[in-house]
């Protein structure tokens, strides 16, 4: 159910951006650069942050010189570091990634173009280790954050290069450990840890 949800949400995009490719205000273009990312939550204790790899693609369309709607399809490392009695552990978690934001371009003269945005993103879960250990079957397959972030993007003749930072913070929580896994670490429902992360991004956009 969980990846007919997001397979709805993916196909919504693709037609959304289909109908506006004629439209004015329409903007194609690619990111990429790094997450430092982390976990947070009441029991998350001892962790640190990792930096990690986001790349991927984006459409954005005027609604207004001011406000537009940006949906984007990223490929988005995250995880932490844990101190453990062994060492260290690294956790890397992979996810298909779809925010789904408003912008807002800030009205300024000449080639400077800053601008805000925010909205939800839903995470689909390809791949989880613990060092070389596979713990996938034990998080939940779909992840949800809300991202809050700037940038500033300077206009060329046939496109715009800019750079951003945002801050996406994890509403669901990650584990989905049965009840026995549950009894091995003490517990009586599912751990308090959600993805925390930072990701700085350059790009390009190939207007419409």
């Amino acid at each position: 159910m969980k990846k007919f949800t997001l397979a709805m949400m993916l196909a919504a995009m693709m037609l959304f951006a289909a109908s506006s490719l004629f439209a004015e205000g329409m903007m194609f273009g690619v990111k990429g650069g790094l997450n430092i990312a982390n976990l947070t939550g009441d029991d998350v204790e001892d962790a640190s942050s990792k930096t990690a790899v986001v790349a991927g693609v984006f459409f954005s369309y005027d609604i207004t010189e001011i406000f537009a709607v940006q949906p984007e399809l990223l490929f988005s490392m995250k995880g932490t570091t844990m101190d453990a009695e062994e060492g260290e552990e690294n956790w890397k978690t992979t996810y298909l990634e779809l925010p789904l934001l408003l912008k807002v371009n800030l009205p300024t003269e000449g080639k400077i173009k800053p601008m805000l945005y925010a909205g939800p993103a839903f995470g689909l879960l390809m791949s989880a280790k613990v060092e070389d250990e596979d713990i996938k079957d034990q998080l939940k397959t779909m992840d949800i954050g809300i991202v809050a972030g700037a940038g500033v993007g300077y206009q060329l003749e046939k496109g715009l290069i800019f750079a951003e930072a945002r801050y996406e913070i994890g509403l669901t929580g990650l584990t989905d450990f049965s009840d026995a896994e549950l009894d091995a670490i003490g517990m009586t429902e599912q751990p308090d840890a959600k993805n925390s992360t930072i990701s700085i991004m350059v790009g390009y956009g190939f207007p419409f």
